[in-house]
């Protein structure tokens, strides 16, 4: 039975339905059950990233792409953040057109006008993958970069892009209205990719490793939880972090991600998925060498879980 306590700073990169495995963890109660006390927040305003953060000491475990380290590592640092529970194992970004899905075809991208994501390289990197692997050129977008997300809808509902690129719920948003229709779901073209995670500095990871251990064993108990829940139980648990969404819209996006297999089914992050990310960011030209995965990732909190 877990008496001591630990008081743990747990930061999200910004709120989205896709990181509902967290959200489901701390609302849901799986990490107070370990002993956890956590203090959970979306990075601020200060720090361009929860990796930032972590290494100026203002959280203990973080939800990132695990993207960052790798670039890290790859730019020459010799020791990065270690990612060791994965959150998300696809990507869960989709792009919205104005012509109906079912009649939908790669070729349609060609000379379009793409508004996608600005507030981080990944998903676009993602979304230039698919694009490569499905014979689209390139060269002949025109792209509307450097938008936030709603000056991107915006412009999308002004009618001045063909398709925009969005994460849940905002893409179930225009879904909704009428204004778009589905064209890509990007997590089942690309796969089980290692898309995001958990991470920590190694020196956290060595120097408190017991927090480590009932963080990872009640993360797990939580994608148990998710794994057998219906949309709409799962929206109960994790809508007050959404106050200002519908909560019809909140249990859409989470039906529509556990339909294409989002989330794991355990925290183990592995070395196909990490794989698969890396790939992508070498085609991007986001990375130069293969950065290796002990480097980057340690699964010694997730085996010990699952013995």
């Amino acid at each position: 039975m877990t008496t001591e306590r630990y008081r743990l700073r747990l930061m999200e990169t910004f709120r989205t339905v896709f990181y509902t495995p967290i959200y489901v963890a701390v609302a849901g109660g799986y990490l107070e059950s370990e002993g956890l006390d956590v203090d959970f927040q979306t990075c601020p305003s200060q720090f361009p990233h929860p990796l930032s953060a972590l290494n100026h000491g203002a959280a203990d475990i973080v939800q990132s792409g695990i993207m960052r380290s790798i670039i890290a590592s790859d730019w020459g640092a010799e020791v990065v953040p270690r990612h060791f529970a994965e959150i998300n194992s696809r990507d869960g970004f989709f792009v919205i057109g104005r012509q109906p899905g079912e009649a939908f075809q790669w070729a349609d991208f060609a000379d379009s006008t793409i508004i996608p994501v600005g507030f981080s390289p990944m998903p676009w990197a993602s979304f230039q993958y698919a694009l490569r692997n499905s014979g689209v050129a390139l060269e002949g977008l025109s792209l509307m970069q450097g938008l936030g997300l709603n000056e991107a809808i915006e412009a999308f509902q002004r009618g001045q892009a063909d398709f925009i690129h969005l994460p849940e719920p905002a893409a179930e948003q225009l879904l909704a209205d009428g204004v778009g229709h589905l064209t890509v779901a990007l997590g089942q073209v690309n796969g089980h990719i290692a898309y995001s995670s958990f991470a920590a500095t190694s020196a956290f990871l060595n120097g408190r490793p017991d927090a480590v251990h009932r963080f990872v064993a009640g993360y797990s108990s939580a994608l148990l939880w998710l794994a057998g829940a219906s949309a709409a139980q799962t929206c109960e648990v994790v809508q007050s972090f959404f106050p200002s969404t519908d909560p019809d819209l909140i249990t859409a996006s989470i039906a529509r991600y556990k339909e294409q297999g989002t989330w794991p089914a355990t925290p183990h992050l592995g070395r196909h998925e990490y794989g698969g990310l890396q790939e992508i960011l070498m085609a991007a030209g986001m990375v130069r060498q293969w950065q290796p995965y002990e480097k980057v990732v340690t699964t010694a909190f997730t085996e010990e879980q699952e013995q």
